[in-house]
């Protein structure tokens, strides 16, 4: 047995791969072969002989992989046919906007299977295949989860999505014993000069003025002039740069998937201010869709390599609004630096993939962090506004569903305190918590931050029953409330004070930001050492 072959047998079971491990992981078989080494084998057979014969053709795992996902796509499209068709017939009651919502998900997923796929344009690495497959099942995970907002469980989803889940946990499980044993990529992005000084932009593609004196009014404008662009390699992308001015611009700026490589930048944080009030809590301000967090979303981005610098995204629904989102991103390999996110309850959405947040301030009062993205948030404030009368404060909620899955938030020389509408009134209010898992196997954990006193002793909230699967750490925090004595006794709950655990979740383990930040020009800290 080679030296490679072993060091992947022990990976597997260090990570509890779902995908059987075996020598003939790095070996050719029959695609009948390889569905049998899958978590969900059945469903591989009836899938992919619909598109290849599996019994005779052999394979390497890498074009097995292509396959499998092709049978994935191919289901994904039979899926929002489906989810169309209901959505047109489904009467004007509750849960019709979310079938609309969900239509827009399983879009997600075939373009997202589509940049898997194409290997020309995209490049994918094996690690770019893990997050976009795990982006992939968060567009069903919060389907489902608009639906049990609003106690519409008993729906067709779960017979129209079973398959699909299941093909992508087995596409996921087979990428993972491909990145077990791949050699990263030195330089994954051949970027030009031009694109290394993406921070230094001196001369924007477009200008948005509210007075007129630019070349739009409104944010959606500029960011709509995008689609001009010719498609190309991702390497060879040039940045479409809008300068957005001083002023406060109410709209819902909405960043489509195709729009990739868009760089927005304001005159300042609280200079050039995106506001919105919708919210997806009822009818109480007359601008929701009931259980619809994402049309809450003052700022939608899902194009890939977005970067947003000196401005302030807001939604203005207040605490009363319940759940109502500032921005919303789904964006892979996005950069948001110097920004404010207001909200109070579900302020950031990070939807999916992978998202660096450097020096930026983010406001809110429950589970305003949230989603299952895979995102490191580095020397940012986060403050706990005032909420309604015996409302609580949580930080965090992330959604990572599955164990295979990438995803998780990792808070490094951030700052936990009360914001200015708190402060006076702290204590008539309860201590405020980490966060609290969303799905099952949650990851959070917070290193080298400053805790202040508004922080309950126990740490963590356990509000769904996930607390023995989830992974909840702390690493070296200081400040009054960073005390480990009281915190939970979960079996999730980890009081890291290994620095090989704990490095980990830094930058360039966790989102292999040593691999793409630095084209950005954004600072940024790649281990535990300070700028």
């Amino acid at each position: 047995m080679t030296m490679q072959v072993t060091l992947l047998i022990i990976i597997c079971l260090i990570t509890s791969f779902i995908f059987s491990c075996s020598p003939e992981t790095t070996a050719t078989g029959s695609i009948n072969w390889w569905c049998t080494q899958t978590p969900y084998h059945q469903t591989c057979h009836h899938h992919v002989t619909k598109i290849t014969n599996i019994s005779t053709t052999t394979k390497t795992i890498n074009q097995f992989l292509n396959i499998i996902v092709k049978a994935t796509m191919h289901e994904a499209h039979a899926v929002l046919e489906q989810v169309h068709e209901i959505e047109v017939n489904y009467p004007n009651v509750s849960g019709k906007s979310l079938w609309g919502s969900c239509a827009d998900y399983f879009d997600g997923i075939m373009f997202t299977l589509n940049m898997v796929l194409d290997h020309l344009t995209y490049q994918p690495s094996p690690f770019d295949v893990r997050t976009w497959l795990s982006a992939c099942l968060t567009y069903i995970n919060v389907c489902e989860k608009g639906f049990e907002m609003i106690n519409m469980t008993n729906t067709m989803l779960p017979v129209i999505s079973t398959d699909l889940t299941q093909l992508l946990l087995n596409s996921l499980a087979i990428s993972i014993a491909i990145t077990a044993h791949s050699s990263p990529r030195l330089h994954e992005w051949n970027f030009s000069e031009e694109n290394k000084s993406n921070l230094q932009v001196k001369t924007p593609d477009v200008v948005v003025a509210r007075d007129g004196s630019g070349n739009f009014t409104t944010v959606q404008e500029a960011v709509n002039w995008a689609g001009h662009r010719r498609r190309q390699r991702e390497d060879n992308y040039k940045r479409y740069v809008i300068y957005v001015k001083s002023g406060v611009y109410e709209e819902h700026v909405v960043i489509p998937h195709e729009a990739t490589h868009i760089t927005m930048y304001g005159d300042g944080i609280d200079k050039t201010i995106i506001t919105g009030d919708r919210h997806s809590g009822g009818d109480m301000l007359g601008t929701s869709k009931a259980g619809d967090l994402k049309d809450s979303a003052t700022f939608q981005v899902w194009g890939r390599r977005f970067m947003a610098l000196d401005l302030t995204v807001r939604n203005t629904a207040g605490p009363q609004g319940g759940q109502a989102v500032a921005f919303l991103s789904g964006s892979d390999k996005s950069v948001i630096y110097r920004c404010s996110i207001v909200g109070y309850q579900d302020t950031l959405f990070a939807f999916h993939s992978k998202q660096f947040y450097k020096d930026c301030q983010i406001f809110g009062t429950v589970d305003f962090i949230f989603g299952a993205a895979e995102v490191v948030f580095q020397d940012c404030d986060i403050f706990l506004r005032k909420p309604l009368p015996g409302g609580g404060l949580v930080v965090t909620a992330n959604g990572r569903k599955y164990i295979n899955e990438s995803g998780g938030y990792s808070l490094q020389g951030c700052k936990i305190t009360a914001a200015d509408d708190l402060k006076p009134v702290i204590d008539k209010y309860k201590k405020a918590f980490l966060g609290r898992p969303w799905f099952p196997y949650a990851r959070t954990v917070y290193m080298q931050c400053l805790f202040d006193d508004i922080l309950n002793p126990r740490g963590w909230l356990d509000s769904w029953g996930f607390n023995e699967t989830a992974y909840c750490g702390e690493y070296k925090n200081s400040g009054p409330g960073s005390s480990t004595d009281q915190r939970v006794k979960w079996p999730g709950y980890h009081d890291i004070t290994d620095p090989n655990i704990a490095r980990q979740f830094t930058v360039a383990k966790f989102i292999k930001g040593n691999r793409w930040l630095p084209s950005s020009g954004v600072p940024f800290v790649p281990g535990f050492e300070r700028l």
